[in-house]
């Protein structure tokens, strides 16, 4: 699975697409918001010790979980910070489903479950990309959160989805594209 910086730094990419800029000030509570639905999914993780192992790329990474988490939350900021754009929902889904989309292009190295449950409850089969994006990283020893190859399966994932989380910033936002045209003059 990607760890949590990539969801993260996918999440915060999905929010400068959808904000046009960003202002660390003002939009914390806003990023804070696509983390947390950008992260959703992996609360499972949680459930692990009861339901074992396999349960986690489960129920919580299928598209269906995705529109349904989404909708509620938007539906609650609705509620709570009255009129907001219907356009936010559109861009919580799309921070929602992502992250099963970006688990898809991940290594599973669990044999019982191999990928993600994408399509549940309309099928119960795991799907894992033949091409991964990611590296992919083994949880359930100890020994292997602190391999070389799981500091190596983070570098990738800050670097891929760092790389996009930049390039969307300097499309998006002008006063970033001043600031990185500016340095490149010096």
């Amino acid at each position: 699975m990607p760890l949590p910086i990539a969801h993260s730094l996918i999440s915060t990419t999905v929010y400068v697409a959808y904000r046009g800029s960003l202002s660390p000030r003002r939009d914390i509570p806003w990023i804070g918001l696509f983390i947390l639905v950008g992260l959703l999914p992996d609360l499972d993780i949680i459930l692990t010790p009861i339901a074992g192992i396999a349960f986690h790329r489960g129920i919580s990474h299928s598209l269906l979980f995705a529109l349904v988490s989404s909708t509620l939350i938007f539906l609650t900021v609705r509620y709570t910070k009255g009129n907001v754009s219907k356009r936010l929902w559109l861009y919580l889904c799309i921070t929602a489903l992502l992250h099963p989309l970006c688990d898809y292009f991940t290594p599973d190295y669990l044999e019982v479950r191999r990928g993600v449950q994408l399509f549940y409850p309309f099928s119960l089969r795991y799907y894992e990309s033949p091409y991964p994006l990611f590296m992919g990283i083994e949880l359930r020893y100890f020994e292997t959160i602190f391999s070389t190859h799981t500091v190596l399966a983070l570098m990738h994932e800050t670097f891929v989805t760092g790389t996009i989380f930049l390039t969307t910033l300097y499309i998006r936002d002008r006063e970033f594209r001043t600031v990185v045209h500016s340095i490149l003059r010096r």
